[in-house]
């Protein structure tokens, strides 16, 4: 099999003369150049023109002899997930691949291509595929910790990727159903174009299919544990904030009456002036007036189950 990385006229005419099965592999061509690959494999105008316009939905388009599939590549790219769209075009004799960025699932399977139409299409929607699995994968190691942190000290910057990571969840779940949607409807479609027999035992793509499903799965699992985190955090900085309430009103419940008695004694009526004029009427009428009913209150508070083991 030949494998083109660069849009070549006289090679692409030659091996199509010789009936010789071939790949073109293009990153970033022009419109222009998209139109004569176009006329030298003799694509579908339609199918043209769509390859022209990125940014479409996973999907497959059913041209009789040919097939124009749009797939996605996935990359970790920092704190988020790189989407490269792939167009894949599909037919006995060539199979052609359109990207406008680097697509590092596909330059794995340069190094080891099939040599029919058939093994290399699996090979390519496999390695895609698989790139996807491997960055939710990567989501899946940091969703586990961010839970493990949720139940312990959350931070309002897990706070902050908790919510980021829902959001690009649900963009890769965009990707990921209408792939495995279309691989599931569309199967018969994909054998008639490469030559499979109808009802032969297994066909490969099958396999793409139920790694699409795993990836579905792993996406509404991330989502669900990410909820419960959020939930979880929320609820521990609501019982953070009822603790410090809580105190709060005890510390008032104790020193409320003190304040009160404080400020009774501390009026100048004569009488309280000339009667506690000893060391004995000090330490009773003073200190013990703050001091019982301090620790009165302490013990009902710790009684009613208000206080810690620790008496804070």
């Amino acid at each position: 099999m030949r494998v083109l990385d660069h849009l070549d006229a006289d090679e692409i005419h030659a091996l199509r003369e010789r009936g010789e099965f071939f790949w073109v592999d293009l990153e970033a061509p022009s419109d222009a150049d998209i139109d004569e690959l176009g006329r030298l494999v003799e694509l579908p105008a339609l199918a043209v023109e769509d390859t022209r316009e990125f940014r479409q939905r996973a999907k497959i388009d059913d041209y009789g002899d040919r097939l124009l599939m749009v797939f996605y590549d996935a990359r970790a790219n920092g704190a988020s997930a790189e989407l490269v769209e792939v167009h894949i075009h599909v037919s006995a004799t060539e199979v052609v691949t359109v990207h406008r960025s680097p697509c590092p699932a596909l330059a794995a399977v340069h190094a080891a291509p099939a040599h029919t139409s058939a093994g290399l299409v699996y090979r390519i929607l496999d390695a895609l595929s698989e790139s996807m699995l491997a960055v939710l994968r990567g989501v899946e190691r940091e969703v586990a910790g961010l839970e493990q942190r949720a139940f312990e000290r959350p931070s309002a910057a897990d706070r902050r990727r908790i919510t980021e990571l829902r959001g690009e969840l649900f963009r890769l779940l965009q990707v990921v159903e209408p792939q495995r949607e279309m691989l599931a409807t569309s199967a018969g479609d994909i054998e008639r174009v490469l030559g499979i027999e109808p009802g032969q035992v297994h066909h490969p793509f099958r396999d793409v299919h139920d790694d699409l499903v795993l990836a579905a799965n792993l996406i509404a699992y991330c989502r669900e544990l990410l909820a419960e985190s959020l939930t979880v955090y929320l609820q521990s900085m609501s019982n953070r904030l009822n603790e410090t309430a809580t105190r709060l009103t005890l510390l008032a419940t104790i020193f409320v009456p003190l304040t009160l008695i404080t400020s009774y004694f501390g009026q100048n009526f004569a009488w309280l002036v000339g009667h506690i004029d000893s060391l004995r009427a000090f330490l009773v009428w003073g200190v013990a007036a703050m001091v019982v009913p301090a620790v009165v209150i302490w013990l009902w508070l710790r009684r009613s189950g208000y206080l810690n083991h620790d008496g804070q």
